[in-house]
């Protein structure tokens, strides 16, 4: 008689998480995960009360991967880093990226926390010491919005394996326009544009 296999919550999870990176979140069902563990469907069912709660885990598990893209310290500029690392993510990340932002509401919580950490680095700025709150947040919004769609045409092939260098590029030039608009709202912004010299 075979040895039965023994599996562990963590073991289940890596194993979908690898089937997630490499097909998307669509392709899990306990069918193809019990296939990929060489099993039954039952040890995912010990831990698991659905797959919509492994699949909720999976896209926890995706969430932090995201964060550690948008902390990593490319260049001197950490708003820049925090955008480059949204497009880098998705062109290195695909499936990950599909699975957190192109469906709907899958990104709940993810958007709050990375609102604080841009807001932590434009506290950290001297440049925009004193704008007012509603400026910050308008300014966030844009860029978020610019980063996020450069990071769906990457993802989705538009941009087809775009550069560091490229995606630099792009990120600057769109920040300058955005922060030019804002300026005639904003004067206080004046000060970022003494700062870059």
């Amino acid at each position: 008689m075979p040895k039965k296999a023994i599996f562990t919550k963590d073991h289940i999870l890596n194993k979908a998480f690898e089937m997630l990176e490499k097909k998307g979140l669509e392709e899990i069902t306990a069918r193809n995960l019990a296939k990929a563990l060489k099993s039954s469907p039952a040890p995912i069912y010990g831990f698991f009360k659905s797959m919509d709660d492994l699949k909720k885990e999976l896209i926890e598990r995706s969430k932090s991967v995201f964060m550690e893209y948008v902390k990593n310290q490319n260049t001197e500029l950490p708003l820049l880093n925090i955008g480059m690392g949204i497009v880098t993510f998705a062109r290195e990340e695909k499936q990950l990226f599909r699975s957190i932002f192109l469906r709907e509401k899958s990104y709940q919580g993810l958007i709050q926390e990375f609102k604080e950490l841009v807001e932590e680095e434009i506290t950290a700025d001297n440049r925009f010491m004193g704008l007012p709150k509603e400026v910050k947040e308008t300014l966030f919004l844009d860029c978020w919005t610019y980063a996020h769609g450069m990071a769906t045409l990457t993802c989705t092939g538009y941009f087809e394996n775009p550069s560091d260098e490229f995606i630099k590029d792009r990120l600057m030039q769109s920040a300058a326009g955005i922060i030019y608009r804002r300026l005639e709202e904003a004067p206080e912004l004046e000060n970022f544009f003494k700062d870059q010299g």
